[in-house]
């Protein structure tokens, strides 16, 4: 009987053995299933607004939308830079005086305007008005400086410091 029990007991154990693994790998189809739902339902949910029937497609019309704002970006990008140069160089800022060019007899009517750009670039006016005449002058200013040849007035000094300190 010793051989009948041994035998018994090997069967036994090898059939015990096979039933767990049968189990286990039951325990594992049944996660797997779980996940491949759970996974299923965010593909359902991901493509649920997509006019593809892929991640591929979906994907791909992605990119061409990605791609067109990228160029819209890059022109406006340019028409920007444009615009920067363009306010550069436009009227900035702006100085007055008011003064009486001749001495009780101008009623204060005598002025000086200066024009600048942001690069303290533009011009000077000048209007110096008397009784019975008046005369207008007109320099240029660079760099915020009457080039060499011009020579400013008080006034026109007053004009320009006073523009050149706004921003």
């Amino acid at each position: 009987m010793s051989g009948l029990s041994a035998a018994f007991t090997t069967d036994f154990l090898i059939s015990f053995a096979l039933v767990a693994t049968i189990f286990v790998m039951l325990g594992l189809i049944i996660n797997l299933y779980s996940e491949l739902s759970t996974i299923k339902k965010r593909y359902k949910k991901m493509m649920a607004n997509s006019e593809g029937d892929s991640i591929e497609q979906m994907l791909a019309a992605h990119t061409t939308v990605v791609n067109s704002v990228a160029d819209e970006q890059l022109k406006m990008h340019n028409k920007i830079s444009v615009f920067d140069e363009l306010i550069k160089n436009s009227l900035a800022r702006v100085g007055i005086v008011h003064f009486d060019a001749f001495e009780k007899t101008g009623q204060g009517l005598s002025y000086c305007v200066a024009l600048l750009n942001r690069n303290n670039d533009g011009v000077v006016f000048s209007s110096i008005c008397g009784q019975e005449t008046e005369r207008s002058y007109v320099k240029p200013i660079e760099n915020g400086r009457a080039p060499s040849g011009y020579k400013l007035t008080q006034e026109e000094e007053s004009a320009l410091r006073a523009a050149m300190s706004k921003n």
